[in-house]
């Protein structure tokens, strides 16, 4: 028997592109989402956004407490300080307070009624913060009660009113002393009626956190349920796909066979 036969064995090397200059090239792969929330289930997905919404709600409440504290700790204090130009007298006065003399006022309503109109507003402004904050407390406390619906919303909503019942107190305080010092006074306002501008600010701010806390909360919650359509496609990816009913593929079917057997008979005539 002649020399067995000699198996040659070749291996099939792929060309690979390659980058001129690079040596340590890879293939192109598929693009992966890498964050930690991808891999996370959707229900802890979902707990994390709602705590993250409750960790705002009481950002939200703190600047409102904050602010209504700084408010109720200056109001009973001195607002104004005016200063008599005959006799250099020193006289001061604040929202709730009158300085005891004639030439400034007094507990006595007058007109034009800057002073009532601006504690009136002082009041509202108080009243609507701590309903507010009401309801934020009543949110944060563990499964008790039923929680406000649009909480987020109503919060925005009585920020900005108690803002604006602050900013037009805070002016109409102004007119007042402008009121007063027109004549035989000079006025210059202290400290204390400038950190009523912080607190409006503040509550400015808070109302729009508040505002847009409910615009993030109102998109749809995560399902684990939800399941994908799949989409028919064209293998080479050109053209679009045509579905066709099981009727119309009968139809199809039997004109294809008609046609076929037209062409049988006319072939056997000519034959």
């Amino acid at each position: 028997m002649e020399g067995k036969e000699q198996l040659i064995f070749t291996f099939y090397c792929p060309k690979v592109p390659k980058v001129k200059g690079y040596r340590k090239y890879q293939r192109p792969t598929l693009p992966t989402n890498q964050h930690p929330s991808a891999s996370m289930p959707p229900q802890r997905l979902q707990q994390h956004v709602d705590q993250t919404h409750t960790y705002i709600r009481m950002f939200c409440g703190s600047l409102c407490g904050f602010s209504l504290l700084m408010l109720i700790c200056v109001s009973p204090l001195n607002w104004v300080q005016f200063l008599v130009i005959n006799n250099g007298l020193e006289l001061y006065a604040g929202l709730w307070i009158s300085c005891n003399h004639e030439l400034c006022w007094n507990h006595t309503p007058k007109p034009p009624y800057y002073l009532q109109y601006s504690r009136a507003l002082f009041l509202i402004s108080v009243l609507t913060i701590l309903v507010a904050l009401g309801w934020l407390f009543r949110s944060c406390l563990p499964r008790r009660g039923r929680m406000t619906p649009n909480l987020d919303l109503k919060v925005s909503m009585l920020s900005f009113i108690s803002a604006s019942c602050l900013l037009l107190c805070l002016i109409l305080f102004l007119a007042q002393v402008h009121w007063h010092s027109r004549d035989a006074m000079e006025s210059a306002l202290l400290w204390t009626y400038h950190i009523n501008w912080g607190s409006d600010f503040l509550y400015m701010f808070a109302g729009i956190i508040s505002f847009l806390n409910h615009i993030t909360s109102r998109s749809p919650p995560l399902d684990q349920n939800v399941t994908a359509v799949p989409i028919d496609k064209s293998r080479l990816g050109i053209g679009p796909v045509t579905t066709v009913s099981p009727a119309e593929d009968a139809g199809s079917g039997s004109q294809t066979e008609s046609t076929s057997e037209k062409e049988k008979k006319l072939s056997s005539t000519e034959l």
